[in-house]
């Protein structure tokens, strides 16, 4: 191996932030070129997903109906500028990716028969779970043991080898057969307790289907995506999202413990057009 995950881990903690991992170019050997990393660094040998958790605070004022905060779910680009710097002035190439919403791509026209279309987008939380940090839940947010959703990702691909972390098992944190808080916590009724299959590398995992009407225009916490106007919109801090980040702490399948419950009431909402 090039360099060590302990050595990596160094780097990212010199940045400040909370979580990284390593997913082998093997889990996207099925992926689609206009989503996959290789196709924008061929030689590429690691895909680095890493993030920052964000306070509980940010989603309580939303919970209570008083503060709204616009909570990221990917970080701005300078994390990631920064770790390819440390790459190359260590030899190793690495090209930064800022994630958008991947709804939005492609919106470019393609330039030679057989390449895909600019810009590609790999998605950062399929690569988050075959980096081991964490699993898609059952509507579309990137959970984690250590924050549940309240993380903001970023990512990075580069040509160093970096031993892979063992892509996370679903099911872990999202228990679909059981749960599905998320479900009955969207005062909208706009996502469907009927999911759709996806592959995560080898498994098989199941998310649900949303009206894109009821969420494009939900007043329950979602904050429109101001990268286009035909992307769905940030669901990180929605009633959905909520209710899950109150299952899994209840549930006490997120490491970081707090001495009072993040509901203590029952949940407010509104249909998207009441």
């Amino acid at each position: 191996m090039d360099i060590t995950r302990d050595t990596l881990k160094t780097w990212t903690d010199s940045l400040g932030l909370d979580l990284v991992g390593v997913a082998s170019l093997d889990g996207y050997r099925d992926v689609d070129p206009q989503w996959n990393p290789l196709s924008i660094l061929p030689k590429a040998k690691s895909v680095i997903v890493f993030g920052k958790s964000i306070p509980r605070s940010y989603f309580r004022g939303i919970e209570e109906g008083t503060l709204w905060m616009r909570v990221n779910r990917y970080l701005p680009p300078r994390p990631a500028y920064y770790l390819c710097r440390i790459f190359e002035d260590n030899g190793f190439l690495a090209v930064p990716c800022s994630p958008l919403a991947q709804d939005r791509w492609p919106d470019g026209v393609v330039t030679k028969e057989g390449k895909p279309a600019p810009n590609v987008m790999p998605d950062i939380n399929l690569a988050g779970q075959l980096a081991g940090l964490g699993e898609i839940g059952y509507n579309g947010t990137f959970l984690t043991p250590e924050f549940g959703a309240r993380q903001s990702l970023g990512m990075c691909f580069t040509e160093a080898e970096i031993e892979p972390n063992t892509p996370f098992q679903a099911g872990q944190l999202c228990d679909r057969a059981n749960c599905l808080a998320c479900v009955e916590g969207c005062p909208a009724a706009a996502l469907s307790a009927d999911g759709a299959t996806r592959k995560v590398g080898d498994q098989t995992t199941t998310v649900g289907t949303y009206s894109e009407e009821k969420c494009t225009f939900c007043v329950n916490g979602a904050f429109p995506d101001t990268s286009c106007a035909t992307a769905p919109p940030n669901k990180l801090a929605a009633a959905c999202t909520r209710a899950c980040i109150a299952c899994l702490e209840d549930g006490g399948k997120i490491k970081t413990g707090y001495k009072s419950k993040f509901r203590r009431r029952e949940a407010w909402g509104f249909d998207t057009f009441e």
